[in-house]
């Protein structure tokens, strides 16, 4: 495992996304953009902010609901207690995204392996649902991507 310095955690970030070979870009010398793949939706962008001790990451989950917007945030809510590291939050505009932070001392490629993992899964447990509640979504319409690394 990594032990971090404060000035050398993005590059140890860096060394990590290679490690666990995961689509990623570096947008600028903190920050990437990595592509986690999911069944429900296919692809999830996340951005991820190395900082000075912690590692920062949002993922957009869906845009505000056309209705029901509280049995939509509700249910998120609720799935927020039974997640581990992720959290479901609301932006400004009522859009849900997906936020996680760890300590970059101790997170690890195995850790950040782990987090996007997670995403994977609690993306593919609630998407489908919650665009159900939210959007005029008929029952016959199927709701997936494609198969995770197919």
């Amino acid at each position: 495992m990594y032990v971090a310095r404060v000035d050398s955690a993005p590059a140890v970030v860096n060394t990590w996304l290679g490690m666990i070979g995961v689509d990623h870009e570096r947008v600028d010398d903190r920050n990437w953009t990595i592509r986690v793949p999911t069944t429900k939706r296919e692809v999830i962008a996340v951005a991820v902010h190395a900082g000075e001790r912690t590692l920062l990451l949002r993922a957009f989950f869906m845009r505000g609901p056309d209705r029901d917007r509280e049995g939509v945030y509700r249910r998120l809510l609720m799935k927020n207690l039974e997640m581990r590291s992720w959290r479901f939050a609301l932006d400004d505009a009522g859009d849900v995204w997906l936020l996680a932070d760890a300590e970059t001392s101790v997170l690890g490629a195995a850790g950040l392996d782990g987090l996007l993992g997670l995403l994977s899964t609690y993306v593919d447990e609630t998407f489908e649902g919650a665009l159900r509640i939210g959007f005029d979504v008929p029952d016959s319409m199927q709701v997936h991507g494609r198969e995770p690394n197919a």
